[in-house]
């Protein structure tokens, strides 16, 4: 199944503009996110006689469903000067600029089932960080090594 998502990430960024483009959660995972929350509801509702069990099929559901907003609002413009992710917790507005020469180091796992990107400022703070679900991944790696970026071997 991650493989399946992966697939459909890689498949969404080939149509991504040159240039300036926008980084978003990819469209199967944000179905995935919200099938599993109904069926974890459902799943719920219908074992109501075995009272433990539903309680804990209803409060996974409720958090899956609290989650959904994030997902489906997720973007980040991305271009050759920064990164500007915006995205709602529930009901709030979070919006942060990231300047890419504000950016100093870098830290990329590709091997394994969690290939990541994080990106680091100059007092070794996380600044941002993108997983292969993002549609654009690849593009920030690129972006990353354009810009010089040091690997950051050890967190202090």
């Amino acid at each position: 199944m991650f493989d399946y998502l992966e697939a459909s990430a890689r498949c969404e960024e080939l149509e991504l503009p040159k240039g300036e483009f926008v980084a978003t959660y990819c469209k199967s995972y944000k179905k995935l996110m919200a099938i599993m929350s109904g069926i974890a509801i459902a799943i719920g509702g219908t074992l109501m006689f075995f009272w433990d069990v539903a309680i804990l099929f209803l409060l996974l559901g409720l958090c899956l469903l609290s989650l959904l907003p994030t997902f489906f609002s997720y973007k980040c413009l991305i271009n050759k000067e920064l990164m500007e992710e915006e995205y709602f917790i529930l009901f709030f507005k979070k919006k942060k600029i990231i300047y890419w020469r504000d950016v100093k180091y870098k830290k990329v796992k590709i091997g394994g089932r969690n290939k990541s990107i994080t990106l680091y400022g100059a007092n070794k703070k996380r600044l941002i960080s993108f997983d292969e679900l993002i549609v654009g991944f690849e593009r920030v790696i690129t972006l990353a090594k354009r810009n010089a970026i040091k690997e950051k071997s050890n967190l202090i």
